[in-house]
């Protein structure tokens, strides 16, 4: 019986974090990290995807490639395969470019399997 109740525990536990992300705040001195629970994207952040996807479609060379992108709190999460590490260069330098963006974090792969 013991085992079962921390089990559940556990799970409770487990749970209640997947829904939690860790947001850090970098000041010159000082980093800040604090937990936000069910984080839900503003407007802003909305708007600032949308402005880096506009950018990736006009853009010659990543019109092909299968980027997408979230944003939280002004930092960019670009996901997806591209077709070559200049490719994966190109998307993090124009989704930088944008104004607001603070920071973009690359989950992008390259895609070997046709070369």
């Amino acid at each position: 019986m013991e085992k079962t109740f921390k089990a559940l525990v556990l799970a409770l536990v487990l749970c209640s974090m997947t829904a939690c992300i860790i947001v850090v705040h970098e000041d010159e001195d000082d980093v800040e990290a604090t937990w936000v629970g069910n984080y839900s994207p503003t407007a802003e952040d909305e708007s600032l995807a949308r402005h880096i996807g506009d950018a990736f479609e006009g853009d010659s060379t990543l019109g092909a490639e299968d980027l997408r992108v979230s944003v939280r709190r002004g930092v960019a999460t670009l996901r997806g395969d591209v077709s070559d590490v200049a490719a994966l260069e190109r998307a993090v330098d124009v989704a930088a470019s944008v104004e607001g963006v603070s920071r973009v974090v690359s989950r992008l792969t390259v895609d070997v399997s046709s070369g």
